[in-house]
């Protein structure tokens, strides 16, 4: 098996988190969300950081994490749902990891967000919105992962699909 991070992509809400947790509980690794580890680094929460200094600063702190994910070694680590819309993050965390995208349909990401409305990207896009980034994503999860696998049954099955392709 590899010894670079297995590096887990896809929309928000996609499931990333929860399939990260099992699959480092299954391969006993460590887990990592970047996202928490923004929080707990710039010791504010994400709506801050975007009330604060906007997307671009979010995504300034976001290559940050960029840095120390390519340095962790082997590991499961749930990415942010735009840490690879950066072509500078794709090709960083590409070259250092195994990047799997987790995709889930539009709409359930979609429900999912929608029990959460004060997250930034719920609360400032339309529905519309949304769903034409998700489709543009899209194209990047495929472009730079090395496999693509379906959420839309249990997350331990996502976790099976996985650990036969790693393994």
């Amino acid at each position: 098996m590899t010894k670079q991070p297995i590096i887990l992509c896809g929309y928000t809400s996609c499931g990333k988190t929860t399939v990260g947790r099992l699959l480092a509980k299954k391969l006993n690794i460590d887990f990592y969300d970047t996202d928490q580890m923004l929080t707990e680094q710039s010791q504010i929460t994400i709506a801050e950081i975007f009330d604060r200094g906007g997307e671009t600063l979010f995504r300034q702190l976001e290559y940050e994490i960029v840095n120390q994910v390519c340095r962790l070694g082997l590991s499961v680590v749930s990415t942010g749902g735009g840490m690879l819309a950066s072509e500078d993050n794709s090709r960083l965390l590409s070259r250092h990891g195994i990047i799997i995208y987790i995709q889930r349909p539009f709409e359930t990401c979609y429900q999912s967000m929608a029990t959460q409305p004060e997250r930034p990207l719920f609360k400032n896009h339309t529905k519309g919105e949304l769903a034409a980034s998700y489709e543009k994503r899209a194209g990047i999860y495929q472009k730079y992962a090395s496999m693509t696998v379906k959420n839309e049954g249990s997350p331990e099955a996502a976790v099976k699909d996985i650990c036969d392709f790693l393994l």
